[in-house]
C-alpha cells in the first residue's frame, strides 16, 4: 500500500507508469544494473565523507572513501545484476569496468566536490503535509544553508537546462521551503565518468544550480495530482515506445512487458 509520495517513485511513474505499477504496486524487484551500482558506491562515499565533515570539519581520506565505495558497489549486486542478454558473455569485464569507474568517480568526488560541501544535515528524513491526499516523504542527500544538494553520476555532460527537467529539484526545494520558510538553491554535483570505446577514459566535474520559481512548483503539483488520480483509478499506461528507456538494454522489465508483446517470465541473471 502506498502511503506517501517519494520523489523516486514519482520519477518512475513519470518515466513509465507501467514500470511504476510493477515495482511499487505489485512489488516486483529486479537486480540493479552496473550504472546503478556505480552510483550507489559513489553515494556511499559521499555519505561517509559528509558524516566525517559534520564531526570534524574535514573531509575523509580518499582511501577511506574508495573502500566504502568499493564495498557498497559489490554489496549492490548481492542478489544479482541486470545485464542485457546479448552482453552476458562480457559480464565479468563489465562488472570490473563498473568498479573501476566507481573508483574513478570517487576520486573525482574527493578532489572536486568534497571541499565544496559544508553540510548542516545529511540523509534527513521528512514527511510533510503538502495539502494533498498523500504526504511527501523521503530523505534529502544533504542540506547546507540555504542549499539542497545531491550527487549525480553519468557518462555524458549535462546540458545547462537539464537540471530544470529533474523532478527531484522542485520536490526537495518545496520540502525545504515548507519546513524552513526559505526558498533554497538546489545544486547537482554531476560526476562525469567517461569510458571511451577505443580512446582514453576521462573524468569531469560539472556543478549545476537552480532556484525554483512558483511556476516550477506549479508544474510539480500538477504532476503530483495526476499521480494521485492515476493511483486511485489504477491506470498505469506505458511510456511511449520510442522513449529511450523502453529498450531491452535499459529496462529490466522489458523482457516480460506485455506492452511490447512479451509475456514469458525470465530468470534474472
Amino acid at each position: 500500500m502506498i502511503t506517501a509520495i517519494h520523489q523516486s517513485s514519482l520519477n518512475t511513474f513519470l518515466r513509465c507508469a507501467e514500470q511504476f505499477r510493477r515495482v511499487y504496486v505489485e512489488g516486483e524487484r529486479i537486480p540493479p544494473g552496473i550504472a546503478a551500482g556505480r552510483g550507489t558506491g559513489i553515494h556511499k562515499a559521499n555519505e561517509i565523507n559528509l558524516i566525517e565533515k559534520i564531526k570534524t570539519g574535514e573531509s575523509a581520506p580518499l582511501t577511506v572513501l574508495q573502500d566504502a565505495a568499493r564495498d557498497s558497489y559489490i554489496h549492490a549486486f548481492k542478489d544479482g545484476v541486470f545485464i542485457p542478454k546479448d552482453k552476458l558473455p562480457e559480464k565479468g569485464k563489465l562488472l570490473n569496468e563498473g568498479l573501476n569507474d566507481c573508483m574513478r568517480g570517487t576520486k573525482l568526488y574527493r578532489a572536486e566536490v568534497a571541499p565544496l560541501i559544508h553540510p548542516t544535515s545529511i540523509e534527513e528524513p521528512f514527511n510533510i503535509d503538502a495539502g494533498l491526499e498523500l504526504p511527501l516523504a523521503g530523505r534529502m542527500d544533504y542540506q547546507e544553508e540555504p542549499r539542497v544538494g545531491d550527487l549525480k553520476t553519468t557518462t555524458k555532460k549535462w546540458g545547462p537546462e537539464k537540471i530544470k527537467e529533474e523532478i527531484q529539484v522542485p520536490f526537495y526545494s518545496y520540502v525545504y521551503e515548507k519546513e524552513k520558510g526559505v526558498r533554497p538553491e538546489f545544486r547537482y554535483d554531476v560526476l562525469i565518468v567517461r569510458r571511451g570505446k577505443t580512446g582514453p577514459t576521462s573524468e569531469e566535474y560539472q556543478p549545476l544550480t537552480h532556484t525554483c520559481t512558483n511556476a516550477d512548483y506549479g508544474g510539480l503539483f500538477a504532476k503530483l495530482e495526476l499521480f494521485i488520480k492515476s493511483l486511485k483509478a489504477g491506470i498505469f499506461p506505458p511510456t511511449h515506445p520510442t522513449n529511450w528507456i523502453c529498450d531491452r538494454s535499459w529496462c529490466g522489465f522489458w523482457q516480460t512487458c506485455k506492452f511490447v508483446g512479451n509475456s514469458a517470465p525470465k530468470k534474472w541473471i
